[in-house]
């Protein structure tokens, strides 16, 4: 119900963006705009067409039932809109248009309903009208009264200043043509009765001119003089009653009692009775309510109490809802909150009987809410009985507008989650809190949505990335790509994982492709996997075109690529950009990195492109590309080159059949079976399912009351190789509730999950449970390390060295490059928790059992086990035996930065360092020992280049500028390029800042460069000021910025809506000219 919602409320909000900027869902950049600096322009393609969403105003009743709609919508995700069917021609009958003064009285009618049927309007409908009215200069009395009507309660999510702004524009437009009569008055002072508007008597009834007031005119006036506690207007009122000879009526006493009440002459209140007894005149319950609010406004709780039980046991008084709703509304602005609840308990009994609110006590919520008492409103509920809802109902009507209202309300947080859980624990609205968390996005208000998401979440609510939609859409529209980053963030933070539409449709089509490798850096740093942005990133630069650029990306970054969305683009960028090598390489990447390898990724590419083909010039491509990958190693399955063949038409191409088919059978590998459904119409297997098909496919399932293990097998497996542990989570609850039997596997990736939760009990419980259904099951290595992992830092390293000895009699250990990440994890967990005999001997048993071999990676946690205890002696110690022994030098960097930072320890200065080595004879003796050995390992030249990073990291600007000019100091421009890379990736500003300043004016050295990095740090970072500030620096100490630093600069102040300084606007001006030139 509430992704039905949250769906809608984006869609919506796309539709607003994408009349002002024209976006189409897939193309949503220029290619242009995405190019490498160093690529060459792409061709642009005329046939691509550009989606344009025209404007759909909604009508009113859409506007005022939107609640409803989008609630029950049935709304399909990921599908495109169906073709309406075209309505036939009515050429018999023809529809005459409706006249003004008919539209104006339909729009009448519409207010007039909702008043009988919700006892309120709103507020565009009335304005509306307004409209109408102005526009036609004319309206008829009984169309008069009803909007002045309108501006009274009837407005209850109005305040009371709005109300009369209204009615005064209403007076005055109506002012134009009508005749006023005592009724057009009557109804001014009911407007002025229900906005606690002071009037002076006298004034009000010359305003009148020569119309004559009647008896209502005065017990509207008392009325009004009552609420204000004007005594002394009230006694001439009542005086220019005795001379027109009106009779005194109950209204007037009531007025009375209720002024006397405000201006807190009790005892008075029993004079006013004892007048009424004496004229023989009987209380009805408007008196008995009149009494109760004066005792209300002194806070009389317990007389107040008193009196209501009497009037209603020994006086027979029934009050009716509107009795009992001005008591409450009462009783709530004097504060008095403790005795609502007996109040209401004499409401009348149908209405205590029924459970769902009816519409006057409805609106009094509303009221009362926006008055800032929603806890009373609340109240209202809770005295009506619980409701039962059938198998069809919607759960989250009852207390809908309550919860819809507290959020218009601007009503807090704090009070919103009260309410809500007040609603859900009662059973009255079990989704009340997703009601509040849709209304805050359909109203903007994204702070508010998000502290709902976070209630929703420590309540074990269920979210979803489509929720976040609205919000990524109004932080790309106010914030730019800072704010989708932010609320990407936010996401995460959340434990919700954006899925493949959030990032395709919601988060890149609002950031900057400049630089794309740039921006999968930024995305990785909100914390997404490469996995979840890798295929949407690709298949954005495929469809521009930009193929190079899309492969340059799967190579750099490690992940899972979804091959059956990357093929179509992959077909439509190589047609684009004719760049064969890359789309071979994009290929090669298919078959290696896809999240199914079992595919025929060439063969299904081959076989869309052989069948969406035009022309014969298509042929003429597939043909080259046949030849392309005859040269590579790439193979495709028979069903496929079949498949090929049989779309060729024979007649057209008879000549070149036999050439097309040596081709296909040379590059066909017989044992490659691919059982596609563009090759057979067979239902696919869950293992070749996605995640999507297979929950489909397990309700289907479970509809039928067939077996679902295997399902459930392949679902948990799914979600823990993603990471979505909550959702892993959700199935082996599943599992266990439905008494589902487990495999040893499903029982391994269950222990895996609790390992990666770092729940070290349940997974020693799920260990031991594994071991004792399966003896003979044999966990991957992976799931070993990763568990002796989670014991370290548990601080169980005895049984962490237990468990890989016992573990790996059991089988032959493969090890290789994949497991020593894990395996490098273990022992910095070791270096951090343990010692370094702790750590020695962990690196020894992985190294003998064959899980990893010695690397810099792999023995780093050797020397920062001792960098741990500032033992720095014994780790240029440790240093010096692993360069010896395995010719390595980990943590080389780290540990020349520790030692040139110990010298400083003392507070003594850069120049004290240079002239005073003797002062630091043995942190000198350990520089010159670490040096030595990374000499003998790697050469001068190297020294050189990490004594430069060294000093730059530190920040030694002299001695470091001295090194440079040093002319015995050599080392390859490139290799420190190189070392400035590593620094920008680490988002090391600093040390690239220091080494920029310590290289200006060297001509080895180019400077503007390191500039471009300190910016791609910054775009990153989404750091605008920072941005500017550089480019500024650069000025004043005359750097003239690269043609890509004003590109990428100029992009990523466009991308968070800032303002272009008129200097960069100049360069980039002068770099066109000069473009156009050559």
């Amino acid at each position: 119900m509430l992704s039905n919602g949250f769906l809608k409320i984006a869609s919506s909000c796309r539709s607003v963006f994408y009349r002002k900027f024209f976006i189409n869902r897939k193309l949503c950049l220029r290619s242009s705009f995405y190019n490498f600096s160093n690529t060459t322009p792409l061709r642009s393609i005329a046939t691509v067409s550009v989606l344009k969403v025209p404007d759909k105003p909604r009508s009113n009743t859409e506007k005022r039932y939107s609640d409803n709609a989008l609630t029950n919508e049935t709304l399909t995700k990921g599908t495109d809109t169906a073709k309406k069917p075209a309505f036939p021609k009515i050429t018999e009958k023809k529809f005459q248009p409706i006249s003004s003064e008919d539209l104006l009285e339909k729009y009448i009618a519409g207010l007039s309903t909702d008043i009988h049927l919700k006892n309120r309007v709103y507020k565009n409908d009335l304005l509306r009208v307004i409209a109408k009215v102005k526009n036609l200069n004319f309206s008829t009395k009984k169309q008069q009264l009803l909007l002045l009507r309108c501006c009274t309660e009837l407005l209850p999510d109005e305040a009371p200043a709005t109300r009369m702004a209204i009615a005064e524009d209403i007076w005055t437009t109506i002012e134009k043509h009508a005749d006023f009569t005592v009724e057009h008055y009557n109804e001014l002072l009911r407007v002025y009765l229900a906005n606690n508007k002071s009037i002076i008597a006298r004034s009000f009834i010359s305003k009148m001119g020569g119309v004559q007031p009647d008896s209502t005119t005065y017990d509207l006036l008392l009325k009004v003089l009552g609420e204000a506690g004007d005594i002394n207007q009230s006694t001439e009122v009542i005086s220019n009653m005795k001379a027109s000879n009106i009779p005194a009526t109950e209204t007037i006493f009531n007025s009375l009692i209720v002024c006397q009440g405000k201006t807190g002459n009790v005892k008075a209140i029993n004079e006013v009775l004892t007048m009424m007894t004496s004229l023989k005149m009987e209380r009805s319950a408007d008196t008995y309510v009149a009494v109760f609010r004066a005792l209300a406004f002194n806070k009389l709780r317990e007389m107040l109490l008193e009196e209501l039980n009497n009037a209603y046991h020994e006086h027979k008084i029934h009050f009716e809802e509107r009795h009992i709703m001005e008591i409450v509304k009462t009783v709530a602005i004097v504060g008095m909150y403790d005795i609502v609840p007996k109040i209401l308990a004499y409401l009348p009994e149908t209405t205590l009987k029924t459970p769902s609110i009816s519409a006057y006590m409805q609106s009094v919520a509303t009221q009362l809410v926006f008055l800032n008492h929603p806890v009373i409103a609340l109240e209202l509920y809770k005295c009506l009985p619980l409701p039962s809802f059938g198998p069809k109902d919607d759960q989250g009507l009852h207390g809908r507008s309550l919860v819809r209202d507290c959020v218009k309300a601007c009503i807090p947080s704090s009070v919103i989650g009260l309410i809500t859980q007040e609603l859900m624990a009662s059973g009255r609205n079990p989704i009340a809190l997703n009601n509040a968390a849709e209304a805050a996005l359909q109203q903007g208000k994204s702070p508010l949505a998000l502290d709902l998401f976070t209630r929703m979440k420590l309540l074990g609510l269920p979210l979803r990335p489509h929720y976040f939609w609205p919000i990524l859409l109004l932080a790309s529209k106010t914030y730019g790509e800072k704010g989708v980053m932010n609320t990407l963030q936010t996401m995460l933070s959340l434990d919700v994982s954006p899925d493949y539409d959030t990032i395709m449709d919601y988060a890149l089509p609002y950031t900057s492709f400049t630089s794309p490798q740039n921006l999968m850096k930024k995305l990785l740093d909100t914390g997404v996997t490469v996995t979840c942005v890798l295929t949407p990133m690709m298949e954005t630069l495929l469809n521009t075109g930009q193929v190079r650029a899309a492969s340059e990306l799967c190579e750099l970054f490690e992940g899972k690529i979804d091959g059956d969305r990357l093929i179509n683009p992959l077909i439509k960028g190589y047609l684009i950009s004719l760049d064969l090598k890359s789309t071979l390489h994009i290929l090669q990447d298919l078959n290696s990195k896809a999240s199914d390898k079992n595919k025929d990724w060439v063969g299904r590419f081959l076989c869309n492109f052989i069948k969406n083909r035009k022309g014969k010039g298509d042929l003429r491509d597939f043909i080259s590309i046949l030849k392309n990958l005859r040269l590579s190693n790439l193979k495709l399955s028979t069903s496929a080159a079949e498949f090929c063949l049989s779309h060729i038409p024979e007649n057209e191409f008879k000549e070149k059949l036999p050439y097309i088919r040596e081709l296909l059978i040379s590059i066909t590998d017989e044992k490659f079976i691919d059982e596609a459904e563009m090759f057979s119409q067979n239902i696919p297997h869950p293992k070749q399912m996605t995640e999507e098909a297979l929950r489909s496919h397990l309700v289907e399932l479970e509809a039928k009351g067939m077996n679902t293990r295997g399902v459930l097998r392949k679902l948990l497996q799914e979600y823990c190789r993603t990471n979505n542990l909550q959702a892993a989570k959700e199935i082996v609850e599943k599992c266990n509730k439905e008494g589902v039997f487990l495999s040893a596997g499903m029982k391994a990736a269950i222990f895996d999950l609790h390992v990666k939760l770092g729940e070290l009990e349940l997974a020693e419980l799920a260990l031991a449970d594994l071991n004792k259904s399966a003896p003979n099951f044999m966990l991957d290595e992976y799931k070993v390390i990763d568990f002796a992992t989670l014991m370290v830092y548990r601080n169980k390293i005895d049984k962490a060295f237990e468990l890989i000895k016992e573990q790996s009699k059991k089988r032959n250990v493969i090890g290789g490059m994949k497991i020593s990440m894990n395996c490098w994890r273990l022992l910095d967990a070791v270096a951090a928790k343990g010692t370094y005999a702790d750590t020695k001997t962990m690196y020894n048993l992985l190294c003998s059992l064959g899980y990893c071999k010695p690397t810099n990676i792999i023995m780093g946690p050797l020397i920062r086990v001792h960098l741990k205890d500032n033992n720095i002696e014994e780790a240029v110690n440790e240093f010096v035996r692993i360069a010896n022994n395995y010719g390595k030098t980990p943590l080389k960097h780290e540990l020349l930065c520790r030692i040139l930072k110990s010298n400083f320890n003392d507070g003594s200065s850069e120049d004290h360092f240079m002239t005073n080595e003797r002062a630091n004879r043995r942190m000198n003796r350990s520089l010159q020992i670490l040096l030595e050995t990374n000499k003998n390992i790697h050469g001068a030249s190297d020294v050189h280049l990490t004594l430069i990073a060294a000093l730059a990291d530190v920040g030694l600007k002299k001695i470091l500028r001295k090194t440079l000019l040093d002319p015995q100091v050599k080392f390859h421009p490139d290799a420190l390029l190189r070392r400035c890379e590593r620094f920008a990736d680490e988002r090391n500003v600093r040390a690239l800042e220091t080494l920029a300043e310590c290289a200006t004016d060297l001509r080895h050295i180019d400077v503007t460069e390191i500039y471009d990095l300190i910016l791609d740090i910054h775009q990153r970072e989404d750091a605008c000021d920072k941005a500017l500030d550089l480019f500024n620096k650069m000025q004043d100490i005359d750097i003239t910025p690269s043609q890509k630093f004003v590109r990428n600069l100029l992009s990523l102040l466009k991308s968070n809506n800032k303002k272009i300084p008129s200097e960069l606007s100049a360069f980039m001006t002068k770099e066109q000219t000069t473009a156009q030139k050559v």
